[in-house]
């Protein structure tokens, strides 16, 4: 008899026996899970709590079950419970900071995190999840303390070195880049994997920034994720990949887009599965670019955009916005009215995007930013910023506090077309058709005469879901978009399978 049969029969003479021993069924749950079987210890280990609510080996053994079945909201319940029962432990604040990141409860994360750290302040490994949930915060410096804490301890930790080259990246390149070869250099490809996957997707993705978000497009319940971070990619490493599906290019910005390597060249040169979003229709998607892609289609303004440093400040775009390359969200966006203040913002960038602004006020005062995803090429409403500054930034714009803001916004997700006009859908669609993406997004505002103005339209959007009540009603709209993604998905792989079965079905 195998020795894991042999041991859970060991298990279950003893229950046979003494079925209320709540301390043999916690560890017939530690036995299950050691064996794979995640869902048979969740039941153990539930029955023991049953008996047993503050039996801390069956409260830690079914969190740790939910998080390999990647459910982690499931396990954050045992965890605040083991938590209370053993609040020295460094290991289960961990666990429990871990999780709550994992369900985007970064703030609470943060403060859990914080604390294991206090509890063990030479583990590596907290600080680097720490430093982790603090980047996700936007908290650059104590985020690069509690990296360079865990270097201290342990110099080889890759996902310190990954943080601390985005932390950099702004300020020191050539730190960026060392940080980002120790990150890299014996790693490139990471697999996530779904404990019942229906999908399995190759990400190529760019080690630095301007990658698309892809966590909430690939279910992770559902979808195994290969990530393979291509600047670092060995001489034949296409050939040697885990079997896939489907391939998504995550490298979604040009400016940010390294040079292919000969394993990626070759791989999107001659793709053995379904391609998303290939690396040349990206490549056309520059702000820059943006207005020769999109001329001469009707009803939007496109405001023209040049590549500037500060040796070559282009004046005559004046009034204009001048963005660092490869900035997104607002990040480092500076408004200029006159060559000298155009002058001192390029001599601060250094080299950067110049957009002539167009100012999109409505009469009531407010700018309003729309966002729409295309999800090949069709355009659904995703979300409406309305800010009083010109700068509009979904979260800081105050919506939170503004009831009937977000009620319009719930208007244009119900019904674009009512919002917008007729004219102005069809505008969209053409913008859709005209990127020719799997996957992108654009902003835009409205003129009062029904045009719209384009600011950025390109793959590097992100669609997430909300848990926070005040913007619940955004979720209907999401929904709209991660289904018809996963539609897209689907179909393009049937008709990949169907493909391989015509040319391999004799006398097709």
């Amino acid at each position: 008899m195998p020795r894991s049969a042999a041991t859970f029969e060991f298990f279950r003479d003893l229950l046979a026996r003494d079925p209320a021993n709540a301390a043999v069924r916690a560890d017939l749950a530690a036995a299950l899970l050691g064996a794979g079987a995640a869902e048979e210890a969740i039941e153990a280990a539930s029955a023991a709590l049953a008996a047993a609510p503050d039996l801390l080996g069956a409260r830690l053994t079914r969190a740790e079950a939910y998080q390999r079945l990647l459910r982690p909201a499931e396990a954050i319940g045992d965890l605040r419970h083991a938590a209370r029962l053993a609040p020295g432990r460094a290991a289960v604040a961990q666990a429990l900071g871990t999780a709550l990141a994992a369900t985007d409860r970064l703030a609470e994360a943060e403060t859990v995190l914080a604390r294991a750290a206090a509890l063990a302040p030479g583990d590596a490994a907290i600080a680097v999840s720490l430093g982790s949930v603090l980047l996700r915060q936007g908290k650059f410096a104590p985020a690069e303390a509690a990296c360079r804490r865990a270097l201290a301890v342990d110099p080889t930790l890759s996902e310190a070195h990954r943080n601390m080259a985005a932390l950099l990246g702004g300020r020191d390149p050539a730190a960026a880049r060392a940080h980002r070869d120790a990150g890299y250099r014996e790693r490139q490809v990471f697999v996530e994997a779904a404990p019942a996957p229906d999908l399995t997707v190759l990400v190529p993705s760019a080690a630095g920034t301007g990658n698309v978000p892809t966590r909430y497009l690939f279910p992770a319940a559902t979808t195994s994720v290969i990530r393979w971070y291509v600047e670092y990619a060995a001489a034949d490493q296409d050939r040697i990949l885990p079997r896939y599906d489907l391939i998504f290019n995550a490298i979604g910005d040009p400016d940010e887009a390294p040079d292919l390597p000969p394993a990626a060249a070759r791989l999107f040169a001659a793709p053995p599965a379904p391609v998303l979003n290939p690396p040349d229709r990206v490549a056309r998607t520059g702000r820059a670019d943006l207005p020769r892609l999109l001329a001469a289609i009707p009803g939007i303004v496109v405001p023209e955009a040049v590549r500037a440093s500060p040796a070559d400040p282009p004046a005559a775009l004046l009034p204009a916005l001048v963005r660092p390359l490869g900035a997104h969200g607002g990040e480092g966006v500076r408004r200029v009215e006159t060559a000298p203040q155009l002058a001192a913002a390029l001599a601060a960038i250094g080299r950067a995007y110049v957009t002539r602004f167009e100012d999109t006020r409505d009469a009531d005062g407010f700018y309003r930013k729309y966002r729409a995803i295309f999800v090949d090429r069709v355009p659904y409403a995703y979300h409406l910023a309305i800010s009083p500054d010109w700068l509009v930034h979904y979260w800081t714009a105050g919506m939170a506090g503004d009831g009937a803001r977000r009620a319009e916004e719930a208007r244009y997700l119900a019904d674009p077309e009512a919002v917008l006009g007729a004219p102005a859908l069809a505008a969209l669609g053409a913008i859709g058709a005209r990127l020719d993406l799997d996957f992108a997004g654009v902003d835009f505002a409205r003129l009062a005469d029904g045009r719209l103005v384009v600011f950025e339209a390109n793959a590097t959007m992100l669609v997430h879901p909300e848990d926070d009540p005040v913007f619940a009603y955004r979720n209907a709209a999401v929904a709209r978009i991660l289904a018809a993604f996963a539609a897209l998905c689907a179909r393009r792989r049937r008709a990949h399978s169907d493909g391989i079965s015509r040319i391999s079905r004799p006398g097709s």
